[in-house]
């Protein structure tokens, strides 16, 4: 973990701001989640924490964690965001269930190769992508019948 708050630290100081006490716990926080969280659901989680930190703070310190990209940002069709740990370098996709919000990640070699041969045929430098499948969950299913 000291590694990656080394590279917060590198990060702010390249990008002309400050590393403070409670950037820092945030950061700690954030990287010792293992799931999907909303930015309200961690300012929530670090208040019953007893962290001193406000709701601004909070949002901006995991706007500079995703431009760091310690932190990968998921945007839901609701329009809300999601965030996560980015402790897995390797590439992943999502799926996310309308109704209880449950998110399955996945990798699809397929899907991956897909991909660079539009881009190919388009002549078009992919940089990155984002997928999201959007549905019903297996257990939302068995509760609808």
């Amino acid at each position: 973990m000291n590694k990656k708050i080394d590279q917060f630290k590198s990060f702010l100081k390249n990008n002309n701001s400050l590393w403070s006490s409670e950037r820092e716990q945030i950061t700690r926080f954030v990287l010792s989640l293992s799931d999907h969280f909303s930015a309200d659901d961690l300012y929530i989680q670090l208040k019953q924490e007893e962290y001193d930190i406000s709701r601004a703070t909070v949002y901006r310190t995991l706007d500079l964690l995703v431009k760091s990209e310690l932190v990968l940002k998921t945007q839901l069709e609701s329009g809300a965001y999601l965030y996560e740990h980015a402790k897995n370098p390797a590439h992943h996709d999502h799926l996310i269930c309308n109704k209880c919000g449950k998110i399955i990640e996945f990798h699809s070699d397929g899907i991956e190769s897909l991909q660079e041969q539009v881009a190919k045929k388009n002549e078009f430098h992919m940089t990155g992508h984002s997928l999201r499948l959007y549905g019903i969950c297996k257990e939302c299913q068995e509760n609808e019948k």
